[in-house]
């Protein structure tokens, strides 16, 4: 699917499987600086793919389904928090779990771009410990790119995008081995927000994964401090 820019209404943002703008959320500005969009070519040049999060000065941290099925691992990424076509561009190459979708227990849906370049004028946010959420977590901060309102016809749902980074605070309804089961309070994450951080203060403690394909109820988020994800992840940047 070929997305155009600015204000444009598609049925999806995400380049595989459904997934999950922050609907009716807060405009972040520069709140925070580290969470990117994710373009890929699918035939016309880079195009918003999906969210993101700037780990180190070299890595993306972004969704396994919102690059598994590219037709080549070059890809971009953008920190404006409102992106255009002339919005500056970061080059990098992406590289998904080789687990992804190989397991029925464990989704294993994280993916990250190396960049060809370090980016110094932002600061990384933080990765987790190992078992960090295996303790009560009573919410977390959700923030990505994606639909601004949710679905008007549920059973033919459609999305307005207009590219603009946005957060909204999440409750944690559930914590299972692998994925977090997440209620925002205002606003939700929708088509577009897949890959996205949620956050423990400048922690990045899961990506957003999957959801509600009309963004009116619960979605649900990976865990990045579990033993299979700190496996991937540590391939590419250090681990607390």
């Amino acid at each position: 699917m070929s997305l155009r820019f600015l204000m444009v209404a598609v049925a999806a943002l995400a380049l595989s499987t459904p997934a999950l703008a922050i609907t009716g959320g807060t405009v972040d500005g520069g709140a925070h600086p580290a969470v990117g969009l994710l373009l890929a070519d699918r035939g016309n040049g880079p195009e918003p793919a999906c969210s993101g999060t700037l780990v180190s000065s070299t890595v993306f941290l972004t969704a396994g389904h919102c690059t598994a099925n590219l037709s080549s691992a070059r890809v971009w990424v953008s920190f404006a928090s409102q992106w255009t076509p002339g919005s500056p561009l970061l080059a990098g190459t992406a590289h998904t779990d080789p687990l992804f979708g190989q397991d029925k227990k464990d989704s294993h849906d994280l993916a990250v771009v190396v960049l060809d370049a370090p980016v110094g004028s932002i600061t990384p946010l933080a990765l987790p410990a190992a078992g960090a959420l295996d303790t009560k977590t009573e919410s977390v901060v959700a923030v990505g790119y994606g639909a601004d309102q949710p679905a008007a016809d549920k059973k033919n749902p459609s999305f307005t995008f207009d590219f603009t980074r946005r957060w909204t605070i999440a409750d944690v309804g559930g914590v299972s081995k692998t994925e977090l089961r997440l209620s925002a309070r205002a606003g939700g994450t929708c088509h577009g927000d897949s890959g996205g951080p949620d956050l423990l203060g400048s922690t990045v403690v899961a990506v957003t994964s999957h959801g509600d394909d009309a963004c009116t109820k619960q979605s649900f988020a990976y865990r990045v401090d579990t033993a299979g994800a700190r496996a991937f992840l540590s391939q590419y940047v250090r681990l607390p």
